[in-house]
């Protein structure tokens, strides 16, 4: 395993030591899997692209779920439209790539 001195603000470093309390987390294991989350951004296909990103911004999630249909799947992704701004950029800047 590597290791890597870095040089961040104080307000980041603040707001990782915050969100590694909250997940009951260190900091080391918070920022590393950011890193990695960032350095597999630009990596894979359009689901592997959005789960990166969304790791990187710290919303993403684990959870079981059924299969849907295409068509269901569609009508779900209406409904939610608005409720938070920041998925609702980055799934139409991932729609964009398509």
């Amino acid at each position: 395993m590597k290791q890597i001195l870095l040089r961040m603000p104080d307000e980041v470093h603040r707001r990782l030591a915050a969100r590694a309390a909250r997940d009951g987390r260190s900091v080391n294991s918070v920022a590393t899997e950011i890193l990695d989350a960032a350095a597999d951004a630009d990596e894979g296909d359009r689901r592997a692209r959005l789960r990166a990103r969304a790791g990187t911004l710290g919303i993403l999630r684990s959870t079981s779920a059924e299969q849907v249909s295409r068509s269901r799947r569609r009508r779900v992704i209406a409904s939610t439209k608005g409720i938070d701004p920041v998925l609702d950029q980055l799934l139409a800047e991932e729609r964009g790539r398509v």
